[in-house]
């Protein structure tokens, strides 16, 4: 029986028991050494790269890519034990988080205990995804077999994207930010290389062999420019160079609030706001929500008519040639992303509230307003939120437009790498800060 004015305890807990006996990598009871987490994300990557390279056993047909250009941001390897790649994690986040956010479940995020409930139920619902995700790609008849075949491809699926669950977990523990990023940021960096760097093919694959070779020949130098999809050519090699320097700029522009301590003296300093508050957080669940809408369409034939508008044109010709669809898509992902972003706030702990909760416990105050929590909220609402729906809108933005320009290895896949890429850079150099000077890591919360 709860006491009064307390939140009854969450229907959630009925699965405790089967959280309980799923297998979970340990936290560490000690600090992770730099080179030891080092070696931890080099396991990981190992193990997921080999997965990548094995195939799935029983196909009798050459599949081609299920989910298009959305398999980069999935770290999907089409026809291996990777095929579902990062979505069933993501997928299990976005539900849990929507559950959360409207009070469905009824836990609250700030008991160890329900927080404990919640990564485990939500790991627990990764695997009931990816069940489900298989049995639809296989049932779907995409490899060409039947009967008892089914059931082995669909077990070998599972296997796959359990593993890639415990390699995410391992990352989280015991290396740099997650397992998710990491794999993405794998799978978009190889693919870039290849279709930039591959000599081979007649004529040749990569884009700038190819660019090279109708210099040397003199003609042809348009179309190694503008060749269609899916033969990568120069101007998606321009358009990924412009990509990386827009999101390694825009991800350094923030807005600094200042603030004073209330002891010491009133020394002053700052609360840095970044403009991409969220990351691009808010385009990978956009992405995970259409790639599972892609599944859905094999079986329930009237939400198939929207795939095409969930699908960016890649390059400047294939958005000539469909400007309605780069629009629609466009207004499909552009508030999608901004409610992602509003979510992600106010579920994470990131909002103005807990924010500003945080900032009194620590003994701040804003210069110029009186100690109150509610009246800082109020004041970091105003900046928080501004950041969080045009951070959303912004990311959204750039993804569509580099894929619309023809981006290698998608548009959106070069924008979460640059983007993770720099998240991780920040984390590498606070902890090595950390390795140096051992006190710090109380400053930054260890």
């Amino acid at each position: 029986m709860a006491e009064e004015g307390e939140r009854p305890r969450s229907k959630l807990y009925a699965l405790e028991p089967i959280v309980r006996k799923l297998p979970e990598v340990s936290v560490p009871k000690r600090h992770v050494s730099f080179k030891e987490k080092f070696v931890w994300i080099g396991i990981a990557l190992v193990g997921f790269l080999v997965m990548c390279r094995v195939p799935l056993y029983g196909m009798t047909e050459e599949v081609t890519p299920w989910f298009g250009q959305l398999q980069f941001i999935l770290a999907s390897s089409v026809g291996t034990l990777m095929e579902l790649g990062i979505g069933p994690i993501v997928t299990a986040g976005i539900i849990m988080q929507l559950l959360v956010g409207g009070k469905i479940i009824g836990l609250n995020m700030t008991k160890p205990e329900d927080r404990a409930l919640f990564t485990g139920v939500q790991k627990f619902l990764a695997i009931i995804v990816c069940i489900f995700q298989a049995s639809m790609l296989v049932l779907s008849g995409r490899y060409g077999v039947g009967g008892g075949r089914m059931a082995f491809l669909i077990i070998q699926l599972v296997i796959g994207g359990i593993i890639v669950i415990y390699l995410d977990e391992v990352v989280s523990k015991y290396g740099f930010g997650s397992g998710i990023g990491l794999f993405i940021v794998a799978g978009v960096a190889s693919t870039v290389f290849w279709q930039a760097f591959n000599p081979f093919g007649t004529p040749m694959y990569g884009a700038i062999p190819n660019f090279i070779q109708t210099l040397m020949g003199g003609s042809g130098i348009y179309d190694s420019f503008f060749r269609a999809w899916p033969l990568p050519n120069m101007m998606g090699v321009i358009a990924t160079i412009l990509v990386f320097f827009i999101v390694a700029y825009v991800e350094s522009v923030r807005i600094e609030i200042p603030l004073a301590y209330g002891r010491f003296g009133g020394i002053r300093g700052r609360y840095p706001i970044k403009f991409m508050y969220t990351s691009v957080i808010p385009v990978i669940l956009a992405m995970v929500v259409f790639a599972n809408i892609q599944i859905l369409a094999n079986f329930f034939t009237p939400i198939s008519g929207i795939i095409p508008y969930i699908r960016a044109p890649n390059g400047p010709m294939a958005v000539a040639n469909a400007p309605l669809q780069a629009v629609i898509y466009m207004v499909i992902l552009i508030p999608l992303c901004m409610g992602f972003a509003w979510l992600w706030v106010n579920m994470t702990g990131m909002g103005p509230r807990d924010v500003a909760e945080q900032l009194d416990r620590g003994g701040m105050l804003i210069p110029g307003f009186r100690r109150d929590v509610r009246v800082m909220e109020r004041v970091l609402s105003r900046y928080i939120m501004m950041a969080t729906l045009l951070g959303g809108a912004t990311v959204a933005v750039l993804s569509a437009g580099a894929d619309f320009l023809g981006a290698l290895g998608s548009g959106t896949g070069i924008l979460l790498t640059v983007s993770i890429m720099y998240g991780l850079y920040e984390e590498i150099a606070k902890e090595r800060i950390g390795e140096m000077f051992p006190a710090a890591r109380r400053f930054f919360g260890e």
